[in-house]
C-alpha cells in the first residue's frame, strides 16, 4: 500500500488506525435508535405498513425557501461574448434536465455555472460534465435486473449521454464531455455487493462505450478522485488484481478525508430538499434490492416494520456516504458541470433520465432495472418481474440483454404465409434514438447467409412504420437487381420514376446551377421524399377538382458502395420524437397549433418551383399520429445547385423564423435523428410519413452508390 500511495504516509497511517477500530469513519446507528428515527419520518402506525407505505410519508415539501436564481437570457446585454456561448450551451443541457421536461420550467442553477463553463470557453476547451452514477447491477437479478453486466439500459444510457455532448457541439464547436464517475466502491459493501463485481461491471462499461464510439463518454476512477494516478498494469488479470487490492483502502480514505461528523442525516432528510429526495428514491429500490437477500441472511429483519427500518437505516448510511462522495467530487473536480440521475430541485446539480421515456419521468436507472423495448418502437425502464408474461427475453453474445414486447413481426422462423418467404433465424439490433438493423443469426463460414428471397417483406413494411429506419444487413442477393426488385414488389406497390423502376444515386460530377443535388456529392436538407409529386384530385361529392400532393408511402434503399468512413452518412429524423421533444414552454408551437398551421417554399435551379398551403401536420395513415411535413432552408452558402426559402404562412415574419430555427433545430437533435453509416450490401426500408432524411457530405471521387425504389 506504502508503495502505490507512498506521497500519504500521514493519511493511510491515520486510515490504519481506522480500519483498527481507532477511528469511527461513520457514526454507528443502533438498531432501537433506527427504528425510532423511522418512526419520526414515515410514522408507521403497525407493523403492517408496507416500506411503499413509508416511502409515502417522507416529506414531499421542506419548509424554508431558496433564493431564486436569476435567468441569465434576461441579462443579455451585460453579459460577456464567452457568458453568452456559456448560456447557449447550458440552455442545451438544461434541456435535458426533468423538470424543464415536465413543464418547461428553467434551470434554476443555470446562472451558477455559467463562470465555470465561461473559463472554459475563453481557452476553447471541451465542456466539462461529471455525473455520479453507473455503480453496479441491483444485487435483485431475481426480480429487477438481468444479471450482474451491463445490457441494453446501459447502452441506451451512454449513447443518450453521448449525444448531449453532440448537441452542446452544435452551439459550441469543442463540444462537451460527460465524466462518469462511477459510486460502486462507495456503496458495494453497504449492499453486500463484491468489489470483483464492481470492477467486472466498470470495465464492461468502458468496452461498451469504446465498441460503440462514444467519444465524449469518459470516466473516473474513485483512484483518481482522490487524486491518486491509476496505473493499470500489463495484463487485464494485474489490473483486476491491483484495483481489488486497493479497494478497501479507498473506501475508507474516502471516509476519512471527507466525513463530516457534524452532518446528521436525518435531520437532513428533514430539512433539505435534495437529501429528502434522493433518501425517498434510495426507500423505492433498497425495498426490492434487500428483500433478495431475505432467507441467505439470518439476521435478516422479518416483520414488516422491522424491514422497512433496515431499509430506512441502510438508506440513512447511503446518505451519509453519498455525502462523502459529493465531497469528493467538489473538491477533485469543481469546474465540471454536476449532472445527476436523482430528483433535485436543480440549483445545485441537474437532474436527468438517462434513458427517456415519458416526457418529464425521471424512471428506473439502467443498473435498477431492464429494458422493454416496445413494438412502437419506444423505450422504457422496467424491472425483469413486470414483463416477463408479456415480453420476450432477447440475447446478445449469449447472455439475456433486454425485453422485448411479444409480437409476430419478431418471429422470422415461422415465415410469412402471405408473402410465401420461408422461415429463416434472425437476430434485431435496435438503434438509438431509432432504427432498427436485422442480421441472419447463426452464419458461420460452414453456413452461408440466407437469400433476400427468403425476407417476410410484409413484417418489413409493417415493422418500418414505428422503427425506421429498418435495415436488413448481412443477407446474401441485396444487389441482385432482379431480387432487389422483387422484394420491392412484396413490400407493396412499386411507383415507379419516368426512367425506371430503380433510382441509382451516384455523384454526377456536376457543379453547374441547374445540377441535381441528389445526384452530387453534397450534403442535403432535411425533407420528405415527393416534395414535387402533384395529382388532380376530385370530390366525388362537390365535383371539385384541387392539385394535392402524393408522396410515395416508403424509401427501400440498397447500398452497392459506400463513402469513406465518417461520410455520406444518412440521417433519419422521427416524427415521433420530434413531438416528444417538442418544447413545452413554446405555447404558440404546441402541436395543435402546428397542426393547423401551413408553409410555402420557393426553389430555383433543378427544382424550380413555387409550392404554397403545404401542411405542417399530417395524420400518419397506419398509426394516426402525427408526422412532420417539411423541408429545410437551403441558401447558397450551402449549396452551388438548387436553393430553396421556406416561411410558414399566415404568422408575421418574425413567428415564422423563430417557427423555422426551432424545427430545423429539433429535426437534428441527437434525440430525435440517427446517422446511419451505410455497409455494402445494406438494405434499408423507411416510412416516408413517419421519418424525414437527409445526406452528409462526402469526397467526390468517391464510388458511394444508393439505388433507392419508392412504393406503397
Amino acid at each position: 500500500m506504502l508503495a502505490v500511495f507512498n506521497d500519504q504516509k500521514d493519511t493511510f497511517a491515520a486510515l490504519q488506525d481506522a480500519s483498527n477500530g481507532i477511528y469511527p469513519v461513520m457514526k454507528p446507528v443502533d438498531q432501537k435508535d433506527a427504528i425510532t428515527q423511522t418512526t419520526e419520518i414515515s410514522n408507521p402506525s403497525s407493523d403492517e405498513q408496507s416500506s411503499a407505505e413509508q416511502l409515502q410519508g417522507a416529506p414531499s415539501t421542506i419548509n424554508g425557501s431558496h433564493s431564486e436564481s436569476k435567468d441569465p437570457s434576461t441579462e443579455e446585454e451585460s453579459l460577456s461574448s464567452d457568458e453568452k456561448t456559456a448560456v447557449s450551451i447550458l440552455k442545451v443541457v438544461e434541456s435535458y434536465g426533468v423538470n424543464y421536461e415536465q413543464s418547461g420550467e428553467k434551470w434554476k442553477g443555470l446562472s451558477s455555472f455559467v463562470p465555470t463553463v465561461a473559463a472554459q470557453v475563453q481557452k476553447h476547451e471541451a465542456i466539462r460534465m461529471i455525473l455520479p452514477a453507473f455503480p453496479f447491477k441491483s444485487p435483485n437479478s431475481r426480480d429487477k435486473v438481468l444479471g450482474v453486466l451491463p445490457d441494453l439500459g446501459e447502452e441506451l444510457a451512454l449513447c443518450h449521454l453521448n449525444g448531449l455532448c453532440e448537441n452542446i457541439a452544435r452551439v459550441y464547436s469543442p463540444g462537451a464531455d460527460v465524466h462518469i464517475s462511477s459510486d460502486g466502491l462507495v456503496y458495494s459493501d453497504i449492499l453486500r455487493v463484491p468489489d470483483e463485481t464492481v470492477w467486472e461491471y466498470g470495465e464492461a462499461l468502458r468496452k461498451l462505450a469504446v465498441d460503440k464510439g462514444l467519444q465524449h463518454i469518459k470516466f473516473i476512477r474513485l483512484f483518481e478522485l482522490l487524486d491518486h494516478t491509476w496505473t493499470p498494469t500489463t495484463t487485464p488479470e494485474a489490473s483486476k488484481s491491483y484495483y481489488l487490492t486497493h479497494a478497501p483502502c479507498l473506501r475508507r480514505e474516502l471516509m476519512y478525508r471527507f466525513e463530516d461528523r457534524s452532518f446528521d442525516a436525518t435531520h437532513a432528510i428533514k430539512t433539505d430538499n435534495d437529501t429528502c429526495l434522493t433518501y425517498r428514491g434510495y426507500i423505492k429500490f433498497l425495498t426490492k434490492d434487500l428483500a433478495h437477500q431475505e432467507g441467505t441472511n439470518t439476521t435478516q429483519p422479518r416483520t414488516k416494520r422491522s424491514r422497512a427500518s433496515h431499509v430506512a437505516q441502510t438508506a440513512r448510511s447511503m446518505i451519509v456516504r453519498g455525502k462523502m462522495f459529493a465531497a469528493a467530487i467538489r473538491a477533485s473536480r469543481p469546474d465540471f458541470v454536476r449532472l445527476s440521475i436523482h430528483e433535485s430541485t436543480g440549483e445545485k446539480k441537474l437532474s436527468i433520465s438517462l434513458v427517456p421515456q415519458a416526457r418529464g419521468m425521471l424512471g428506473f436507472t439502467p443498473w435498477h432495472a431492464c429494458i422493454a423495448v416496445g413494438v412502437d418502437g419506444s423505450f422504457r425502464t422496467v424491472h425483469a418481474e413486470d414483463v416477463r408474461e408479456s415480453h420476450d427475453l432477447v440475447y446478445k453474445a449469449g447472455r439475456p440483454y433486454f425485453f422485448r414486447e411479444r409480437s409476430d413481426l419478431f418471429n422470422w422462423a415461422a415465415g410469412d404465409e402471405s408473402s410465401g418467404s420461408g422461415g429463416v433465424s434472425v437476430k434485431f439490433e435496435h438503434l438509438y434514438p431509432c432504427g432498427l438493423i436485422i442480421r441472419p443469426a447463426d452464419v458461420d463460414d460452414a453456413r452461408v447467409p440466407p437469400s433476400i428471397a427468403s425476407l417476410p417483406m410484409a413484417k418489413v413494411r409493417k415493422l418500418a412504420h414505428t422503427q425506421s429506419p429498418v435495415i436488413l444487413r448481412g443477407f446474401a442477393d441485396s444487389l441482385n437487381e432482379e431480387q432487389y426488385v422483387q422484394a420491392a414488389e412484396r413490400l407493396g406497390q412499386i411507383l415507379p420514376w419516368s426512367f425506371g423502376v430503380i433510382q441509382k444515386v451516384r455523384d454526377a460530377g456536376r457543379t453547374d446551377k441547374l445540377g441535381n443535388n441528389v445526384t452530387s456529392n453534397e450534403a442535403m436538407p432535411m425533407h420528405y421524399d415527393g416534395m414535387f409529386k402533384f395529382a388532380d384530385r376530385t370530390d366525388a361529392s362537390t365535383g371539385e377538382t384541387t392539385r394535392v400532393q402524393i408522396p410515395p408511402g416508403f424509401q427501400f434503399f440498397t447500398c452497392p458502395a459506400t463513402a469513406p468512413k465518417e461520410s455520406g452518412y444518412t440521417l433519419f429524423a422521427s416524427s415521433r420524437l420530434f413531438f416528444r421533444y417538442l418544447p413545452l414552454h413554446h405555447p404558440r408551437w404546441s402541436l395543435e397549433r402546428l397542426a393547423k398551421a401551413t408553409w410555402a417554399m420557393d426553389n430555383d435551379g433543378f427544382w424550380d418551383a413555387k409550392v404554397k398551403n403545404l401542411p405542417l401536420v399530417v395524420r400518419h395513415p397506419v398509426t394516426g399520429l402525427p408526422c412532420l411535413r417539411w423541408h429545410q432552408p437551403w441558401d447558397k452558402n450551402r449549396t452551388k445547385f438548387s436553393t430553396c426559402a421556406v416561411s410558414i404562412e399566415d404568422v408575421g415574419a418574425q413567428e415564422s423564423e423563430e417557427l423555422v430555427r426551432l424545427v430545423d433545430r429539433l429535426l437534428y437533435d441527437f434525440r430525435v435523428c440517427v446517422r446511419f453509416e451505410w455497409e455494402k450490401g445494406d438494405m434499408l426500408v423507411s416510412d416516408n410519413s413517419a421519418m424525414l432524411h437527409t445526406r452528409t457530405g462526402y469526397a467526390s471521387e468517391c464510388q458511394r452508390e444508393l439505388w433507392r425504389i419508392h412504393f406503397d
